[in-house]
């Protein structure tokens, strides 16, 4: 046949020097750009379409929050331009505000204008003592860099001081850090605490003492005066200098100071929120952050260097250093872990192309393709400006498999004409040309099969993170493809000798054994089609037995444990029950390979959060071994993983009454174990009534192991109605009563007094002995204009009530949510489980039910994965149209698209892996590749049969020539992903094992069942495509190809 030379090809091996030069030039530019670009953990550029508005205010009731700022701040803030959905929640001290916005908004301008509203609203509707409103945005790299945490030694005084001045200021004076948190101790304040009995005593009007202590702190400007020639400014000084200038505050007269009503003392606040510990110690927890253009690995190595230094500082005796994670060397594994997958997948391609070729020159020069194919990716990824990171890190894992495929094909074709007398330039020319059009084909169908993920516009988080993980292996495919056209053909015809190889006798008895099944398969064309009908409803056994899972591993090694607690919980109770459990992880130390313990816990809830050491197993074949030899008792490994350690402490943790436990690898509002659903109407206690309705239904449901509302997180409150009549006869304002009860209980912040050091916080409020009970509160006194005393009972009317633990309000609307605790992984199933019990519950008009985030989140995943593949598989039709020039003939390669679903399924079911994002992705990319091979071979056939064959000479030829290649490029992308495919989150730090496994799997079934199955459908569809020339021919007087 004479074929029309490619240009690729015969530049090659015409111009020797140039591509010689050309191959020395991508490997020195290739190296310059692997060693400078930056690494990080996640991909930089991408701002979610969200912001988030935290309005702080202490020691109030979700209700009073509600009326006061979440609804005020949604009225304000719907104005802003772009808001496409407001969600608010009132706690008990303070509310979130949570604002999404529509894809297309400009998210700094955004910002500007939530700032601007809500600065006006802090200035004429928000209450008095809210002095801040902070308002977040999301990015990639608002996670600190390295999280650590301090022990407290009992005897220190004043550790947060300690470790704020001699720790936090030395790490942001390292260049880099943008930012130091601290968590977990309480900060040293001056107390204001007023004594009851002496107020009464003195007759004082405490609303008005503190309204004048807030206004007396104070520095001001008051303009300027001229001496002479000389403008001098002038400022009023009226701030404190010392703490006794606080107590000796005059507030009644000559001779009675606040020191005579009140107690002045310098010390931590009396009433702690919550508690924080490291192993059963008191513990302040330190965040680092880094500067947008700071280089993360190098940041984190030289704050662990300045940990080490300050761990010997005399001031930090006694103080215990844990770093809990450093995302420099999470990346540097990370980094380390795709180096060694590229040289094994080089290893195993290199090991399978010897075995099948028998060549040792031939097979180097094909695994040539993976070296040179990520260098010039990672090039690429250079200059444009990207950096090294999780995503851009598994495009490459993913490629090292695939890169080798056009190289294969082009290495056997002229191998196979140079067996039939033909020169090296000749062979090799022609062997690139004649399959340069079907591996461009081949490889197009790969990178099309990222569009659809890539253009999705609903989710613009899923499109971005996509492109991160997809342009690195279209980079790749098309580097792969340049260097089968260019570099193959020379080395091929000046390395490769024409010295005739005699084939592996297992290779050639299964060449001759497929002749012999193609052959029975195209005279038994019936029986085939019914085995492979068999085999693809057998599908539906996997299909239905797979988990739907939702959950990832997560990027730091270790498991928590969520407390939900009665509210009759005191704070001894709450250090007995984190005591209990803490005992008992100590218990398990050994087995669990415990790192460290950190615990949080307030009187009504906690967080136990148990970290692991990291597998002494760091590399895949290490895991592989590991689990081998423990299945065949070689080794007795007492060490849990981290999921027999959740499922260890959900069935070994000491129960209390009352006391809901929940594990997780998750952050607390992650989901964990909990499915959730939404009651949404405008009446809170319309909303109380039917979420009972509602739990009780769902409490019936096997899979629920505890059922928990918005209503019984809260605690019982005492509400307050005051009387108007009582209150305007004694003429007292309203808003002192509800100011002096806040300023009671709550307290309120004045303004900061300035010391040598620092500034210190300023509180004022009653004394903890005076507002111990409810006694007591309703004794509290207020003044009327005439001095009489009035008490606080006269004036309200009191009632107890079941308070809101949170109040939800999502676009207006009040929101219920309840939570159904279950340890099944299987979330799909809960769900349709939950459906069922709620189907025959009707609702009042007005009022509606609904899963929540997690749920949505999921379903919309599923809808577009599924969307996803339908788009992918049409693309790859479209091209396979323009390769055969045909409607008809591309639906015999879309064949081996289900018959890798077989095989993906299969493989995920057998291994108890769940279908999750991971997996859903893996499917779409397997679409693009399976169809290679049955591009190849197809085309073969369509060339041979134009040669003068017959259909069923050209199948079986094609097939016989093909068989080789076909194993070679599905084993060598096989074992490439095997490193992806035994791993777990523990080393890769994301759950590749999925999407490894459903494209290994898919690849096995694929190969197989191709071999047999498209070269059958090849011939109905070909029978088809006759039956349809001959009715037009028939029709029109005319036929069509």
């Amino acid at each position: 046949m004479n074929m029309k030379e490619s240009l690729l090809p015969k530049f090659s091996v015409h111009r020797p020097v140039t591509v010689v030069m050309t191959l020395f030039a991508i490997l020195v530019v290739g190296y310059i750009a692997y060693t400078q670009i930056e690494t990080e953990l996640f991909p930089k550029g991408f701002v979610p379409p969200y912001l988030g508005v935290w309005i702080p205010y202490r020691e109030a009731n979700p209700k009073e929050v509600e009326d006061q700022i979440a609804r005020p701040s949604e009225e304000m803030l719907q104005t802003v331009s772009g808001v496409k959905q407001i969600s608010s929640y009132s706690h008990s001290n303070g509310c979130w505000v949570w604002l999404e916005f529509s894809n297309d908004t400009d998210m700094d301008v955004a910002y500007m204008l939530v700032r601007e509203r809500m600065d006006r609203l802090l200035a004429t509707e928000l209450p008095d003592d809210i002095e801040n409103v902070y308002i977040r945005k999301f990015r990639n790299d608002d996670d600190p860099i390295v999280w650590f945490g301090l022990t407290i030694p009992e005897e220190m005084d004043d550790p947060f001081f300690i470790v704020d001045y001699y720790v936090k200021r030395a790490l942001e004076q390292i260049d880099g850090v943008a930012n130091v948190e601290m968590w977990g101790a309480s900060e040293k304040i001056i107390q204001i605490l007023v004594n009851q009995d002496k107020v009464k005593a003195h007759k004082i009007n405490v609303y008005q003492l503190i309204q004048n202590l807030r206004r007396d702190n104070f520095s001001l400007s008051s303009g300027y005066v001229y001496d002479g020639n000389r403008k001098i400014y002038v400022r009023s000084d009226g701030k404190y200098r010392n703490i006794d200038d606080v107590r000796n505050i005059r507030i009644k007269g000559e001779n009675l100071f606040l020191k005579d009503i009140a107690d002045i003392v310098y010390d931590e606040p009396r009433q702690r929120r919550w508690v924080q510990r490291i192993d059963g110690k008191k513990a302040i927890s330190v965040g680092i952050y880094k500067e947008s253009m700071a280089n993360t690995v190098e940041l984190s190595d030289k704050i662990l260097a300045k940990l080490d230094e300050l761990s010997k500082h005399e001031k930090l005796k006694g103080m215990t250093f844990n770093v809990f994670f450093n995302q420099g060397g999470f990346i540097s594994q990370s980094v380390d872990n795709l180096v060694n997958a590229g040289l094994w997948g080089g290893l195993f391609a290199f090991s399978i192309l010897y075995f099948f070729l028998r060549r040792f020159k031939m097979a180097f020069i094909i695994n040539l393709a993976i070296p040179l194919s990520l260098l010039m990716t990672v090039t690429v990824l250079y200059f444009m400006g990207w950096t090294m990171n999780m995503m851009t890190m598994m495009g490459l894992m993913l490629s090292v498999g695939l890169v080798v495929d056009n190289s294969i094909v082009i290495v056997e074709n002229i191998y196979r004409l140079r067996n039939k007398g033909m020169s090296r330039e000749e062979s090799s020319v022609k062997g690139a040309s004649e399959v340069s059009l079907a591996i461009t084909m081949a490889t197009l169908t790969t990178v099309v099969v990222f569009l659809p993920l890539i253009l999705m516009n609903d989710d613009l988080g899923f499109a971005f993170y996509m492109l991160r993980i997809g342009l690195p292996v279209i980079v790749a495919l098309i580097a792969s493809l340049f260097v089968a056209l260019v570099i193959i053909p020379l080395a091929t015809t000046r390395l490769v000798s024409n010295k005739q190889t005699k084939r592996s006798g297992l290779i050639e008895w299964g060449t001759n054994a497929y002749d012999r099944i193609l052959k029975w398969t195209l005279l038994h064309r019936l029986e085939t089609t019914i085995i492979v009908l068999v085999l693809m409803v057998s599908m539906q056994i996997p299909m239905s037995g797979v988990k739907q899972g939702d959950q990832g591993g997560g990027n730091i090694n270790d498991v928590r444990l969520l407390l939900d607690m009665p509210e009759h919980y005191t704070m001894d109770d709450a250090k007995a029950l984190v005591d209990t459990i803490e005992s008992y992880v100590n218990k398990m130390n050994a087995v669990y390979n415990v790192r460290t313990v950190n615990s949080r816990y307030s009187n009504n809830w906690g967080r136990v959060r148990v970290f692991l050491n990291p597998p002494k197993e760091t590399q895949w074949w290490q895991v592989v071994w590991k689990n081998i030899s423990s299945s065949i008792g070689l080794i007795n490994d007492s060490v849990m993983t981290r999921n027999e350690v959740l499922e260890d402490l959900k069935e070994n943790v000491p129960k209390y009454p009352g006391v809901k436990i929940r594990t997780s690898w998750r952050d607390d509002s992650g989901g964990g174990g909990s499915v959730s659903i939404l009651l949404q109407g405008d009446d809170t206690q319309t909303l109380v009534e039917l979420s009972e309705e509602v739990e009780r239904r769902i409490s019936r449901i096997p899979e629920i192991i505890s059922v928990e509302t918005d209503r019984e997180k809260g605690a019982s409150e005492i509400q307050l109605f005051i009387k108007r009549d009582q209150a305007a006869k004694y003429g007292i304002n309203p808003r002192v009563i509800s100011g002096q009860i806040s300023y009671a209980l709550r307290g309120i912040e004045l303004p900061e007094f300035q010391s040598t050091e620092r500034e210190i916080d300023v509180r004022v409020q009653y004394a903890e002995e005076d507002m111990e009970n409810f006694e007591q509160l309703k004794s509290m006194t207020f003044l009327t204009s005439s001095g009489q005393e009035i008490p606080l009972s006269s004036l309200v009317d009191f009632r107890i009530r079941k308070g809101m633990g949170e109040i939800h309000r999502r676009n207006g609307k009040t929101t219920l949510e309840i939570s159904g605790y279950t340890t099944e992984d299987d979330i799909q199933m809960v769900h349709k489980k939950i459906t069922k019990a709620l189907a025959s519950f009707e609702m009042p008009r007005g009022y509606s039910w609904s899963f929540g985030n997690r749920f949505m989140r999921m379903q919309e995943t599923n809808s577009s994965q599924k969307f996803a593949v339908i788009l992918a598989i049409t693309f790859v039709f479209l091209l396979m149209g323009v390769l055969f020039e045909s409607f008809i003939l591309p639906l015999s390669v879309l064949v081996s698209i289900p018959l890798s679903f077989f095989g993906a399924y299969w493989l995920l079911y057998i291994t108890g892996t769940p279908f999750d994002l991971m997996a859903g992705i893996g499917l779409i990319i397997l679409i693009g590749i399976v169809v290679n091979n049955a591009i190849v071979l197809i085309d073969m056939i369509n060339r041979l049969r134009k040669d003068g064959l017959s259909r069923s000479e050209a199948i079986i030829e094609a097939g016989h020539h093909r068989f080789r290649p076909i194993l070679m490029t599905a084993f060598t992308t096989i074992f490439g992903l095997i490193p992806m495919a035994v791993g777990n989150a523990n080393l890769i730090g994301m759950p590749y094992a999925p999407l490894g496994r459903v494209m290994i799997g898919g690849l096995l079934s694929s190969t197989a069942l191709t071999l047999v199955a498209v070269p059958l459908f090849y011939t109905f569809f070909d029978d088809l495509r006759n039956i349809w020339s001959k009715v037009q021919v028939l029709a029109f007087g005319r036929g069509k190809s």
